[in-house]
């Protein structure tokens, strides 16, 4: 199930016009989500379709090849995810913040560990 852009801002409407009155008389109200019933259908609604809406101060840029020189005046981040300790075949850009966002091991083991900090070095 899809929604489009106007049908989440609708829902998002609704949803701080529903809280606004529950505030009145000094009341607060915990609204519960029409979407606590069905996960599958609270993950497509919040998660897939909200990547479609760009707040107008966040600008996409397609990634750049591994490759290509840094433009001047600009910081280049680096960011990478979910190794699981297969560092060896990754050819890494230069960049000026590097960022490994989780599951750099597949079992925890401390020679995983290790050989994930010999690669940082």
């Amino acid at each position: 199930m899809a929604f489009t852009l106007s049908e989440i801002m609708a829902a998002r409407r609704q949803q701080s016009q529903a809280q606004l009155q529950a505030q009145r008389g000094n009341r607060t109200a915990v609204e519960v989500d029409e979407y606590s019933t069905n996960p599958t259908q609270a993950f497509t609604f919040y998660n897939i379709n909200q990547g479609r809406f760009q707040p107008p101060q966040v600008h996409m840029v397609d990634p750049m090849p591994h490759d290509s020189p840094k433009p001047p005046g600009y910081t280049r981040f680096v960011c990478i995810s979910d190794t699981h300790s297969r560092t060896d075949s990754i050819q890494m850009p230069y960049g000026d913040v590097f960022i490994h966002a989780g599951d750099f091991t597949e079992l925890g083991l401390p020679s995983e560990v290790k050989k994930f900090n010999d690669w940082l070095g």
